[in-house]
């Protein structure tokens, strides 16, 4: 199956984040949000933020093979340095977006630097549990968007 496919059809399935708050903040919030979000998009905190995902999914790859979609075509695996370097440079804004397709296509990370979190389609319950564990560990929280 091509691969685009597999990515419109992970979109379509039930989407969590791994972000840095517990859950969705209401629009009649009484709290600060827009200004605390203005800080973590300052480059430093969001170079550091970027860095956190990178951290995610390293391990994350240690567990699941990677098809990495960022400039022209598909990688299989790339080494930890270039997976790195791509999303540092999701965050500067060069190419802003990356789409890893995980367990055969079944599941889908996208790295978007529009966002403060990753965005993780489709997964099993397997890979929910160690998303879970590793962006916890990474001081992440991973709450569900939609079905």
């Amino acid at each position: 199956m091509d691969l685009y496919h597999q990515i419109d059809r992970c979109l379509e399935k039930p989407c969590w984040v791994a972000d840095l708050l517990p859950r969705r903040v209401e629009e009649d919030s009484p709290g600060q949000y827009f200004a605390v979000e203005g800080w973590w998009r300052r480059p430093e905190q969001l170079t550091e933020l970027y860095r956190r995902f990178a951290g995610v999914l390293l391990k994350l790859n240690c567990y699941y093979d990677f098809q990495v979609s960022f400039h022209e075509g598909w990688v299989k695996n790339p080494p930890p340095e270039t997976l790195t370097a791509w999303v540092e440079e999701c965050a500067e804004g060069e190419k802003d977006y990356m789409n890893i397709l995980l367990e055969e296509g079944e599941s889908m990370v996208i790295v978007n630097g529009d966002d403060l979190y990753l965005s993780l389609y489709g997964p099993s319950p397997e890979l929910l549990t160690l998303m879970e564990q590793l962006a916890g560990a990474a001081g992440l929280f991973l709450w569900k968007v939609r079905d």
